[in-house]
């Protein structure tokens, strides 16, 4: 044998040593190249005058569970929704009469689109997604028209699925009335995938990357119907409780890896987060050292194992992280039966609220060996780890200077959702204080005492998206609600 034949056998044993090895080591998470079209179809669209449009804002559950947290509230929030958009009736009509030329009459409406479009689940499967786009344009065809700003929001956790932006206009569409094009995925789960997917809230990173795909998509409805970004325009970044984690995703997605088209064609200039600013992986680590705070609805929380895979998850499957009553435990909806581990990642709290309000410990949800003698989670627990890592991989803000204007707002007495993560949240990202992008603002204890067995998160958190939709057109304005942590 010749030295090249020699050299030649000795490259090939090496990589098949390296492919052998391989198949031993997990493959790291794959950065799928954005798409420039992801736009599936239209499913449906509205058009709407002012008045019709305030009228729409809301849904009729949403309307429901606030007269019952406040009785009579309803033809209050009502007015408030017709007197937020008459007053901002003025500026638009003067912005569309410059465009045109037609000063003598009101020549623009409201039109809200939901379509359908391409996008990845947190497992790594190829769906179709549904979402939401709301803007002001003109009345008959043949005119274009350019929008001042896009408002891209994540929203909300859900108490009902009607609340999705596809099914309902809920309250940040009311940003079109400055006029700006309001861009909402449905994300994982919700619209068109309910009760289909399983909830993917426990990965902050693949949330970023369906509301970036979702923007892509509503551009190209937008485009469909002659509006368009006008040039000088720039897009603000919005999301409040569960929706404020991937909002933050979605930031350091795009200042670290976004390609340059999406960066020209969406100009973000900042990005508001409120009651919700949380690495996962902290705060349920706080929640392990402090079990005083369990709260039924953390339970929702296990409905996050289903959306992985084995390998994201250590090695181990979804149900070896819970309680076998999980798994044993059978309920049927509408004529079909789901172990309580799907109800929970399919469903909404409407459906596991009588269980989970029996919950008391986390003995109670997660595996016995995930439990120490004493009753707390053991947090050495190989299981534990491995989903701790998990949701570090997932969700951190690691790594990353923010280059646009970042607000994070949180109230110290949020019951859920502890300030303390918050607040570290806000040191991570900001260098310790260091870089002044970045902003930590207190919200104030909102009044209203919550109806019983209602978490005062929800009403501090509701009171947040409120502000978010009505107190003004750019993230900036919130600093005039919420003062700066010091």
């Amino acid at each position: 044998m010749n030295i090249r034949q020699t050299l030649t056998l000795l490259v090939l044993l090496l990589l098949a040593c390296q492919e052998a090895v391989s198949e031993n080591v997990p493959a790291p998470q794959k950065q799928r190249e954005l798409s420039e079209h992801t736009l599936v179809d239209i499913l449906e669209e509205s058009h709407y005058t002012p008045g019709e449009f305030a009228k729409a804002l809301g849904s009729p559950s949403l309307m429901a569970m606030l007269e019952d947290m406040q009785p009579k509230s309803s033809p209050w929030i009502r007015s408030l929704f017709k007197a937020k958009v008459h007053s901002l009736l003025p500026d638009l009509d003067a912005r569309f009469a410059k465009e045109s030329g037609l000063s003598f009459k009101r020549s623009w409406e409201i039109q809200s689109y939901t379509f359908t479009y391409i996008s990845e689940t947190v497992d790594g499967r190829k769906i179709t997604m549904s979402g939401r786009v709301t803007f002001p344009n003109y009345k008959e065809g043949g005119r274009t028209h350019q929008v001042k700003t896009l408002t891209l929001h994540t929203h909300q956790a859900f108490l009902f699925p009607e609340w999705a932006p596809s099914q309902s206009l809920m309250f940040m569409p009311v940003k079109a009335m400055w006029d700006s094009a309001v861009i909402e995925p449905d994300l994982q789960k919700w619209g068109i995938n309910f009760t289909k997917e399983h909830d993917g809230g426990g990965s902050a990173f693949h949330m970023a990357r369906q509301l970036a795909d979702c923007t892509v998509a509503a551009l190209e409805v937008m485009r469909q119907h002659g509006v368009t970004l006008a040039p000088k325009g720039y897009s603000n970044n919005w999301g409040s409780s569960q929706g404020a984690v991937p909002a933050l995703n979605f930031a350091k997605w795009y200042d670290t890896e976004a390609p340059q088209w999406f960066k020209d064609a969406v100009r973000l200039r900042a990005t508001f987060t409120g009651e919700g600013a949380t690495e996962w992986s902290q705060f349920m680590e706080y929640n392990y050292q402090h079990p005083e705070m369990i709260d039924p609805d953390l339970v929702v929380l296990a409905g996050y194992f289903k959306a992985f895979t084995q390998e994201q998850l250590g090695g181990y499957k979804p149900e070896e992280f819970v309680n076998q009553w999980f798994t044993d435990t059978k309920l049927t909806i509408e004529g079909r039966e789901y172990p309580f581990l799907d109800v929970v990642s399919y469903f909404t709290p409407r459906e596991t609220g009588p269980y989970s309000k029996k919950m008391t410990s986390y003995s109670q949800v997660y595996a016995p060996d995930m439990i120490r003698a004493d009753g707390e989670v053991d947090r050495n627990s190989p299981k534990v780890r491995a989903w701790l890592d998990c949701l570090h991989q997932y969700n951190s803000l690691e790594d990353w200077t923010p280059r646009h204007q970042i607000y994070i707002a949180h109230c110290k007495q949020d019951d859920m959702i502890p300030f303390y993560t918050a607040h570290n949240q806000y040191l991570t990202i900001s260098n310790q204080g260091k870089n002044r992008n970045v902003h930590m603002l207190s919200v104030p204890a909102f009044k209203m005492i919550p109806r019983k067995g209602m978490s005062p998160h929800l009403v501090i958190a509701f009171m947040v998206q409120v502000n978010m939709a009505f107190a003004g057109e750019d993230p900036s304005d919130m600093t005039r609600l919420y003062r700066p942590v010091r």
